[in-house]
């Protein structure tokens, strides 16, 4: 089989041995591509351990819980009408007629990218899916003779039809693995300078307090009193500020931007499936590379 190989490759003209060249060499990139990029999956999930919401790092983290939503609407799927906490779907036309010539064009597609929470047992996180990598999500496929977005996998056919429609979900109540920046916002409302800023804004013509701090009986306040009435102001907020409740936390994972891992993994399989699974992906494409890169390096040395 190589010596027939060996004998095209001598004999095929330029444009053919260039074109199965750049086949072999796309291949190779795209092994490489793939090992690398599994193989940062797999340092990433195995290398950084599961956090609870309350006790979390800020920065990337990963999380164990369940999937639930919002206050609010639920969010449905478009295709098959079902309430989700998350969606993508595709529909797909079979268009040409004969043999090979009949090929399926996505005519729609599309994703949610509505909020909704992640829930273990030390509190609640709000998990932005935006440019989310989801592994094994709940996945329907059926045909239909009609385009029609809600006849759902009940309302179709598991073979034939000119539509497929493709619809993959996250369900409420599902155990999720999330994997992504993990920040914590809280709402303090006014801070500490702008609180003293008003409060010495009253006092400052509050009778009561001109006769509290003016030290030379003249009425007015001179700059040593006025040093006085401010360290009077900031014990004053300090005193209000520790009477108030502390403030709610609102924690948010998402898909981190410049100068991080820009990383958003949502997962329905557990720490121990996505390690083997990402392990079998990246050792594959490790062989492809090397197959694939072998094989051009021959060609090139059996050409010239």
């Amino acid at each position: 089989m190589l010596a027939g190989w060996e004998g095209w490759l001598r004999a095929a003209d330029a444009a053919d041995f260039a074109f199965a060249a750049g086949a072999l060499l796309l291949l190779a990139g795209g092994g490489l591509y793939g090992f690398l990029r599994y193989s940062q999956l797999l340092r990433l999930v195995g290398g950084i351990p599961t956090a609870r919401i309350r006790s979390a790092p800020q920065g990337l983290v990963q999380l164990e819980g369940a999937a639930d939503w919002l206050p609010g609407p639920e969010i449905v799927a478009p295709l098959s009408g079902l309430p989700c906490v998350w969606y993508r779907y595709r529909i797909e036309e079979k268009r040409g007629s004969g043999g090979r010539k009949r090929r399926r064009v996505i005519v729609a597609q599309g994703q949610s990218d509505d909020l909704f929470l992640l829930r273990d047992e030390t509190g609640d996180c709000v998990v932005d899916p935006d440019g989310a990598m989801v592994i094994r999500p709940e996945r329907d496929v059926w045909y239909s003779p009609s385009r029609a977005l809600a006849t759902g996998p009940r309302g179709g056919s598991r073979w034939g039809g000119r539509y497929r429609h493709t619809e993959e979900r996250l369900h409420a109540h599902q155990p999720l693995l999330a994997l992504g920046e993990f920040a914590t916002r809280r709402h303090e409302g006014a801070d500490r300078h702008e609180r003293l800023r008003d409060l010495l804004g009253r006092w400052k013509n509050d009778p009561e307090i001109i006769q509290r701090f003016d030290s030379s009986g003249d009425g007015r306040l001179s700059l040593p009193d006025w040093e006085r009435v401010r360290a009077a102001a900031r014990t004053e907020v300090e005193r209000e500020m520790s009477r108030e409740p502390t403030p709610d936390a609102v924690h948010l994972l998402h898909r981190g931007g410049p100068g991080t891992q820009r990383l958003l993994l949502l997962s329905t399989l557990g720490e121990s499936q996505i390690l083997f699974r990402q392990r079998l992906r990246a050792y594959g494409s490790a062989l492809v590379f090397i197959v694939t890169a072998s094989l051009l390096f021959w060609a090139l040395a059996v050409r010239f």
